[in-house]
This record gives C-alpha cells, structure tokens and sequence, in this order.
C-alpha cells in the first residue's frame, strides 16, 4: 500500500496508518516534510515511523501544492503496489502529478482518492480535467461528510466510495471526574484566527452575559482584530488569548473547559468540513455549541446544541443555557461520550481497512 498524505506531517494523525500496519497492511506513507496546520508550521518528526517518508512540497496551499517527484518516482517504480491511496483531493496538483507519475511508470495499480469538498464547485482549467480524469479511473473514494461524497458521485466517481470521519485518539483525549458548571461557563475554542471560524461571533456572544468568558486557542490573521474588539466591547478580562498550542498539549486544554464554540460562519465558497475539535472535546468529556452550518450538525449529533450562525444572542443564549436547563450539561456529556467511539482511530482504521479490500478484490 502507497499512501499520500500531506497532512501525515503531523505526528498523531498518522495513528491510522500504525494501526493499518498492526493489522497486517504493508504501507508506506508520502507525507510532507513541512506544512502549515493550526496557524503554525509543523516540521516532520519520525517518532519511530519508519514507513513514513517525508517529501519536500512546493506550494503551500492543500490543492495547490506538488511533492518533489523524485522520491515518488522511486517508489513508484520499486515493488509491486496492490493500491495507491490517495488522501487528497481530486482536482489538487498533487493528485495529478502521482497520476501522471503512474502513468509514465506504465502501471496499472488502482487508486483511492479522498474529499472534504462540500460544496458543489465547477473549477477552472485544469482542475476541472483533473478531477474528471482522476474521479473516473479511481477505484474507489472516502470522504469525511455526506455531501462531499454525493458531489463526488454526480461528478463521475464509478468506484467505491467510503463515508470515512477524522479521527481522534481516544487514549489521549479522555473525560476526567467533574462537576457541572453552576454559576459561571468557561468557553473555548480551538482554532485557527481566521474570518470564517467566527471568533468574532464567539467574542460579541460573552459581551452578552456576564456569567461567560472565553479561552480562545490558536494563531492567525485575526488576532490582533480580535483582541481589539474584546477591548472595545469591553470584555478583554473574560476573553483570554492563549496563541497557537502545539497539538500534543491539545488533550491538556479540552479539560478545562466546560464547553467548546464552534461558531463557524458560511462564506462564499466554503462551509465547515468537518470539525475535528468537535470530536476531540467529545473524547474529553466537553458538550459543544456550534453553528448550524456544513457538516457540523453531522459531527455534533445529539452530544451538543445547535445554533444559526453568525448569531452573537443565539450564541450566547445556548451557552448560558448549560446554566440554566439543569441536568443539560451532563445530558450532553455523556451522549458525547458515548458516540465518540466511531471517531477512535481503530474504527476510522478498520474502516479504511474495508475499503482497501474491497477495491483490491474488486481491481
């Protein structure tokens, strides 16, 4: 198994990959050397991964970026590959340059190509081609919310096609002992500054009740505007800005909070993809309020509460109501607690696991 991934880069995403070799696939993992996640630069380090072989990108966008071809046309030409996995994007650059690298070696292995893309977009050339040209050879495709799988079908996809989530290590992130919130609510968020993610929403909706602040994590464009705002309105003492934090202190923040914002808002062409903090605050034991917006309400489910985005009073009127419903808190903790199994690394991995047989077998 050859599998690509960008985003290998970071060291606790590639728990699926340890556990597709636990179970008897023989991977090796493309991955970047160097790559921007959270607002911060995350340089490759092996941890003992010596199937995974970091590659030097050019470009810096997800699908605007190529690998350095050589290293692929090594490995491309060494052994025999039963599938190439492909955990990007359809239209991306990289995407093409493995299809064209495939195609120059004379092979023949079948492969997977994933997406997050929940919108339905026609793309300019050449990214429209690519798409159409790698959608209908792949044998098969994974996606991380239901829609992105349906644009894939009406694009063409023939091949299996997989409804694969995020996954979250439910070793590290863990519920601890403790009490409902009573008379005041810690909110976070975990997240990049940007326009988007609505940390302006969330900062607007504490300036609407006293009983609130906010932890906000993580690094951007925002964060001087953001600041300023929570100063202009008055609430820079309950609004607190802790910068970028790397990810493997990540299971160290969720327990301090009483609950995670979300409070994505919709822009011209994007929506929310997924979520991943949803799903980390879950495994920490932390209810979540969030926009109603993307996959969002997919991941949230029954474990958090839902609100229109781009609402301050909205906002603001659910995360008080954690106060003031008695029992709620609790009521949301535990269903977090108990869906969060579906997003452990094993069952993403035993998922994956599935669909490589069934392409295969079905080659």
């Amino acid at each position: 198994m050859l599998r690509i991934s960008h985003s290998g880069v970071v060291t606790s995403w590639r728990e699926r990959d340890r556990i597709l070799r636990r179970s008897g696939v023989d991977l090796t993992l493309v991955t970047a050397a160097r790559w921007e996640e959270g607002g911060s630069m995350v340089e490759f380090s092996p941890d003992g991964d010596e199937f995974a072989v970091p590659v030097r990108t050019v470009g810096r966008h997800p699908n605007l970026f190529v690998f350095d071809p050589r290293p692929l046309w090594r490995l491309l030409g060494t052994g025999t590959w039963d599938l190439i996995d492909m955990h990007e994007e359809p239209f991306g650059l990289a995407v093409a340059e493995v299809l064209i690298l495939r195609w120059l070696r004379k092979r023949r292995t079948p492969y997977l190509v994933s997406s997050a893309q929940n919108i339905d977009k026609r793309y300019p050339p050449p990214f429209r081609w690519i798409e159409r040209w790698s959608l209908r050879g792949a044998g098969g495709a994974y996606t991380c919310n239901v829609e992105a799988g349906e644009i894939l079908r009406r694009k063409g996809l023939r091949g299996e096609l997989e409804l694969l989530p995020l996954g979250v290590d439910v070793d590290r992130f863990r519920p601890g002992d403790r009490e409902p919130p009573s008379d005041r609510l810690r909110v976070g968020f975990v997240g990049r500054l940007i326009p988007h993610k609505g940390v302006d929403v969330l900062v607007r909706a504490v300036a609407l009740d006293e009983r609130l602040s906010a932890d906000v994590y993580g690094a951007g464009p925002e964060a001087s505007a953001l600041g300023a705002l929570a100063v202009d309105l008055g609430v820079a003492d309950r609004v607190r800005f802790h910068g970028h934090v790397d990810e493997t202190a990540l299971p160290q923040v969720y327990p301090r909070l009483d609950v995670l914002a979300v409070p994505s808002v919709p822009v011209a062409g994007w929506l929310e993809q997924f979520g991943r903090v949803v799903v980390e605050a879950q495994a920490s034991g932390v209810p979540s309020v969030a926009s109603s917006s993307g996959a969002l309400p997919e991941v949230v489910g029954d474990a958090g509460i839902l609100v229109p985005p781009g609402d301050p009073a909205a906002l603001a009127g659910a995360l008080v109501q954690l106060l003031d419903e008695p029992g709620l808190w609790a009521r949301l903790r535990g269903a977090g607690s108990e869906s969060v199994g579906r997003y452990s690394w094993a069952a993403v991995a035993a998922s994956q696991h599935d669909l490589y047989d069934r392409v295969t077998k079905g080659r």
